[in-house]
């Protein structure tokens, strides 16, 4: 035991050194992960969309339309940034991406409204632009819903009704609504916190197989193999031992960044986020050393990690539902490490639930450690002989003129 470790700390420093002296890996492994998990926690630091610009179209022109047309402009989501004279006007700026979108206050607004008539108002929004197009919708009908209750209110007490008799027939059912995990609606909460796994994983699956897999090119992975005492095992511990470590204290700033920057709400321990975040690196280590296993040409095997990287996006389960998916891509999505280590952040760290409800989750982070065995026998001969694969070809192409 003593020896098998004093071999794993003879390839880290051997690793180490090498990481050291060559920018390649301290662009990869240090500068563009921190730069990432700045960029993408100060990309949406306001926490929620605010003052979307937009515009109000006044065919009226009354004081109710302008006292209308105040209160979306005071509304926390739009601010109105043009008072335009015609829908033509308004469909031109919204083309143009000067607005997200508009509100047409009807002729005959306010003597429509006098006289118990129903008033169309109308709005416009730009729904490609799924996040505003959304919030603007929901901002627009609070806003249009308040009046017509204003309205109805002042109607109901000039005829002498009390207020909860006016209340009950504007709104007979009075809904109770309660955000669970996420009151504030705070979008860092769901888009951030998924968004920086995504891209910690392209980085650990693009290291791993290029640390690995450069030993193959440059013919130095028999030296490698001596250095750890002719144990592949050995080897790749001590190999993506300093990256470990490394991507455990990136791992650490990130939570840092989330949770105490962001203020996304926490409801676990240190000790859990450290074991789902340490699980999370050797999971997709695992899978990094099983691409370059199956594939020992680097090329090739650069170009399978970045295809199973950039699917977790969509695939994970968490930027679209998996319920939605057709069944061969809903059974897909367990096979992305970072889909249960954001259901443990769901579960545990947002929502506080017991440890019972994320044990699967982390049953299967561990499963995925065991993935490199597989293909470990053909991982040691692509190390021992060097380019197996092209030597293979050609001796099969020699056979075949022969």
């Amino acid at each position: 035991m003593k020896s098998i470790l004093l071999n794993i700390l003879k390839v880290a420093r051997r690793e180490t050194e090498r990481m050291l002296s060559r920018k390649l890996y301290i662009l990869t492994v240090l500068i563009f992960p921190v730069a990432t998990i700045l960029f993408f926690c100060s990309l949406m630091k306001e926490g929620v969309p605010t003052k979307m610009p937009i515009a109000v179209v006044d065919l009226d022109n009354t004081a109710t339309s302008r006292k209308m047309a105040r209160n979306i402009d005071v509304t926390p989501l739009s601010d109105v940034v043009m008072n335009l004279q015609s829908e033509k006007e308004a469909m031109s700026a919204l083309k143009s991406g000067k607005i997200y979108g508009f509100i047409v206050l009807p002729e005959n607004l306010q003597s429509d409204i006098m006289t118990s008539r129903q008033p169309i108002v109308r709005y416009y929004y730009h729904n490609g632009l799924f996040i505003a197009g959304g919030l603007l919708r929901n901002d627009f009908a609070s806003m249009t819903n308040t009046l017509s209750a204003g309205i109805s209110l002042q109607r109901g007490e000039m005829r002498g009704l009390p207020e909860i008799a006016v209340m009950s027939q504007i709104q007979p059912v009075q809904l109770c609504t309660h955000l669970l995990f996420n009151p504030t609606a705070n979008y860092p909460t769901y888009v951030t916190t998924i968004i920086l796994p995504i891209m910690m994983q392209i980085f650990i699956l693009m290291i791993t197989v290029y640390c690995i897999g450069i030993e193959i090119k440059e013919k130095t992975s028999r030296e490698w193999l001596k250095a750890s005492g002719k144990s592949v095992v050995v080897a790749l511990t001590g190999k993506l031992l300093p990256y470990t470590v490394i991507f455990l204290v990136l791992m650490m700033f990130q939570n840092f960044m989330v949770y105490k920057i962001l203020m996304v709400p926490m409801h676990a321990g240190i000790g859990c986020i450290t074991m789902a975040s340490l699980l999370f690196i050797l999971a997709y280590q695992a899978i990094g050393i099983f691409c370059i296993g199956l594939l020992p040409l680097m090329r090739h095997s650069l170009n399978l990690a970045a295809f199973y990287g950039i699917l977790a996006l969509s695939l994970c389960g968490f930027s679209f539902p998996t319920e939605s998916m057709s069944p061969v891509f809903q059974l897909w999505a367990y096979g992305f490490p970072v889909r249960h280590y954001m259901h443990i952040f769901q579960s545990q760290v947002l929502a506080g639930f017991g440890w019972v409800y994320s044990a699967g989750s982390f049953i299967s982070l561990v499963a995925f450690l065991l993935l490199p065995l597989v293909i470990i026998n053909r991982l040691k001969s692509a190390l021992i002989y060097q380019n197996f694969i092209e030597n293979i070809h050609k001796t099969d192409a020699l056979a075949a003129q022969a």
